[in-house]
């Protein structure tokens, strides 16, 4: 099989398994904001996204790093994929026991101090799988690591429902949460090891070289995870919500919309995450490959963004009270304008991959940084006026800083600026906005299929999508 064939293969099967997983956490997010409520799941919310942070602070960039590292030809890939997995584990020990002791300084409730000691145990095992997803991408089985996640999400929705019927309580949802982890990790470590053999490894000479290389990647992260889930942390705070009467249902509000965002995200970083190795093979071998590739990703990923932000436009309000009921529907303005966000970050994933892939990640770690005083300062100046809705606005704004300097910063590196072919995505777009008005009466689910079905039945008509590019991936050649 052509490596071409293997990238269709597999964008085709994750992006199946990603939908399934998708409809199962809609499922699952459903039960848990109807069971807990508008300051109960602000509550759930809000631990998962303080461990979120110390989460992403333990990563090191060493996700993104494993990739690159074990695509290099002639590596000893055992040796690099073993040390970067303990020094993960190492990190998210030490990150996560940091978690549990800051946030008894937090003016937070008991249940949400446990809660997060609780939850670590859950995160600990959940990161842990993260880092073994450069072994998938690197040898293009992504499919399994969708199988995982697939299971993973079939035990927490299994024990969620389990768990509700005998009224046993919030934590038990955090507990379903820990079991399911446990279970997606156990299937992607024993995956992973029909590759790569990976044990727990301390050569500290590698340890040193592998932390200095994944110190500006790092940087980066930790600075995208400032205006990332700092919002939340925000929200929660009274007084920085001064607007509000209750922080903690604003922020149980702004996650009903935020976990949708979360749910479509992965797609790109899947997509991209599959072409990482060829952007890092012809960066320097074949620079005219490379901006070929480079072109090729952009052009597939606009045609996903443009149905995708124009279905959640239209879309937005029979989602949210679909996935919160009638208590939530001040959520879907917040998604609305999140839509937009969700589009610039299919776009950040394919520029942040390339900017590593062309070993200019310390630069990146400025325009993430900049990203970072931009959110923070314009998060404290509209989150006290607005606060979902200026949480939501600023989130935008700081998406499209973020691309706009990352466009820059390629364009300085390769002397290349992308295109951004959007006229046929466009009328496509057009016509499916044409269909869910006409036929807005109908059931939800049917309104999404058939605005998929038109959209891309129209782009295929008007050869939005080349014959050419679908018999290239129809190939047999090994």
């Amino acid at each position: 099989m052509t490596v071409i064939r293997k990238i269709a293969y597999n964008t085709i099967f994750a992006a199946g398994a990603r939908i399934i997983a998708v409809a199962l956490s809609l499922v699952n997010l459903g039960l848990i904001i109807r069971y807990l409520g508008k300051e109960g799941f602000g509550n759930y919310s809000l631990i998962l996204a303080f461990l979120y942070i110390f989460n992403i602070l333990a990563d090191l960039g060493l996700y993104s790093l494993m990739t690159r590292e074990i695509s290099r030809p002639g590596v000893d890939e055992r040796k690099i994929a073993s040390n970067i997995f303990t020094i993960r584990i190492f990190v998210l020990l030490l990150f996560l026991g940091l978690a549990i002791v800051l946030i008894w300084f937090f003016p937070y409730t008991s249940q949400v101090k446990l809660g997060v000691v609780i939850g670590s145990v859950g995160y600990l095992f959940l990161s842990a799988s993260q880092v073994l997803m450069g072994i998938f991408q690197k040898y293009l089985r992504i499919d399994k690591a969708g199988l995982a996640d697939i299971v993973g999400r079939l035990i927490q929705l299994g024990l969620v429902i389990i768990f509700v019927h005998f009224n046993l309580g919030f934590f038990s949802i955090l507990t379903a949460l820990i079991i399911s982890c446990i279970g997606n990790f156990i299937l992607n470590w024993a995956f992973a090891r029909k590759h790569i053999s990976i044990t727990l490894a301390f050569d500290f000479d590698l340890w040193k070289k592998l932390i200095k290389i994944a110190i500006p990647i790092a940087a980066s992260i930790v600075l995208t995870l400032i205006y990332f889930k700092f919002d939340t942390i925000f929200l929660s705070l009274g007084f920085i919500n001064r607007s509000s009467t209750n922080p903690i249902v604003d922020v149980g509000i702004y996650n009903v919309a935020y976990k949708i965002l979360e749910g479509l995200i992965f797609f790109p970083s899947m997509f991209v995450g599959l072409i990482m190795p060829l952007l890092s093979k012809f960066a320097f071998s074949s620079p005219d490959e490379f901006k070929k590739i480079f072109q090729k990703t952009l052009d597939v990923l606009i045609i996903f963004i443009i149905p995708l932000v124009i279905g959640l436009l239209i879309l937005s309000l029979p989602l949210v009270v679909l996935i919160g009921g009638e208590q939530f529907k001040a959520s879907a303005p917040v998604l609305k304008l999140l839509s937009f966000a969700i589009g610039l970050i299919f776009l950040g994933n394919l520029f942040g991959h390339s900017i590593i892939a062309l070993n200019k990640q310390k630069s990146g770690a400025w325009i993430y940084f900049s990203g970072m005083i931009f959110n923070i300062i314009t998060n404290l100046i509209f989150i006290p006026r607005y606060s979902y809705l200026g949480a939501a606005s600023t989130t935008v704004a700081t998406e499209l800083l973020v691309t706009i300097l990352m466009i820059y910063l390629i364009y300085k590196t390769i002397n290349y600026f992308p295109r951004f072919n959007i006229v046929k995505p466009l009328i496509a777009g057009t016509l499916m906005v044409g269909f869910l008005y006409l036929f807005k009466g109908w059931n939800l689910f049917l309104l999404i299929g058939g605005g998929i079905i038109v959209y891309f039945v129209v782009l295929y008509l008007i050869k939005g999508v080349k014959k050419e590019e679908l018999s290239l991936l129809l190939k047999k050649e090994t």
